[in-house]
């Protein structure tokens, strides 16, 4: 239900929290727009690569020259009164912060939170390795208003919104990205345009009764294969922690390997369920694996913490423990402004 509408008047610098791909490439067409602009990110946004070339976004901010800050708290923050003024716009893209309501006055209501999913479904985190696990291709982008608080984190009004479908090329997260990344980028730019144009923009409420949450995942602890599930559903997660992820996880001769780079055929093999993980076939570098109703063909198997490359034999067979997978399924990890937390064994 549309019931309210925002206008924001004259912007003439804008403050980014966060810190992504999309962060990194936004910063860069605010510079190219000639919009000022400063950036408060956390430790961990602030080290990882954000760029196709393998650039962290401290490399990329210190190349561009722009004022950043790093900060464990943006809410006990005092650096960020100096950068806000009644023409200034905040966005948060993936900030590793819940704002508190001092944060949303301080920007005088004008805070906004970029969310790259179809809200109010999809919330919390490893947005793309849940949907590739469901076969869900439909792509979002929304501006919505911070209010403030835990209990109101992701649920503001949205003021700006579009859809896409990730075409069926997209198999793997870093496929996702790269996509979203020029969708995400041509729908801020409009937004800018629009702002600029003084745009009076509709307040839409999410309807709750649609919602829906899913936590985040960490490859190194969710990322073991079950063997017990079928070709198709195997295939389907390890694409889910392909690239830019380490791979999906299972144990070879007691070793444990990342598996990438899979696809998967049907065929009417007198499947029983002993054959499942069982390499029957290495050929042209491709490792053909028996699973029920199919066989899976895996391009890349990488040892744990070994620059060797080791030879994959026919016969050998690949399994995952009841312990890993427990863990996988028990293990709840959150991301925080200074890293990965993680709580065992929450069942």
């Amino acid at each position: 239900m549309i019931h309210k509408s925002i206008e924001f008047g004259k912007i003439d610098n804008i403050v980014l929290f966060g810190g992504s791909w999309l962060t990194a490439k936004f910063i860069q067409v605010l510079i190219d727009s000639n919009i000022k602009v400063t950036l408060f990110t956390s430790l961990r946004h602030f080290e990882g690569i954000v760029s196709s070339d393998g650039l962290t976004l401290s490399q990329i901010t210190e190349k561009l020259d722009i004022v950043v800050f790093t900060s464990n708290d943006i809410n006990k923050d005092s650096r960020l009164k100096e950068f806000v003024s009644d023409s200034t716009l905040g966005i948060a893209i993936g900030a590793a912060w819940i704002f508190e309501t001092n944060i949303v006055e301080l920007f005088g209501g004008k805070l906004l939170d970029f969310m790259g999913i179809d809200l109010p479904h999809y919330r919390g985190g490893a947005h793309y390795s849940w949907k590739i696990l469901a076969e869900n291709r439909t792509g979002a982008c929304n501006l919505q208003l911070i209010h403030g608080g835990a209990e109101s984190f992701h649920k503001g009004e949205i003021i700006k919104r579009s859809k896409y479908t990730f075409p069926k090329s997209a198999r793997v997260p870093q496929d996702y990205f790269h996509y979203a990344l020029k969708e995400e980028i041509s729908f801020l730019l409009s937004f800018l345009l629009e702002v600029d144009k003084e745009v009076v923009f509709p307040m839409k409420t999410l309807d709750e009764l649609q919602s829906s949450y899913f936590p985040f995942l960490n490859t190194n602890i969710q990322g073991w294969i079950d063997w017990k599930w079928s070709a198709k559903e195997i295939y389907r997660f390890i694409c889910a922690f392909d690239s830019p992820y380490a791979g999906a996880s299972t144990l070879l001769s007691g070793k444990r390997v990342f598996l990438k780079k899979c696809s998967y055929i049907e065929d009417d093999f007198n499947f029983h369920p002993f054959h499942s993980g069982l390499i029957y076939r290495v050929a042209n570098g491709k490792v053909f694996v028996f699973a029920r109703g199919g066989t899976l063909i895996i391009e890349k198997v990488d040892y744990e913490n070994s620059v060797e490359s080791r030879l994959t034999l026919e016969g050998a067979r690949f399994y995952t423990s009841n312990s890993k997978l427990e863990s996988a399924l028990c293990d709840e990890v959150t991301y925080e402004s200074r890293g990965l937390e993680v709580k065992k064994h929450i069942c």
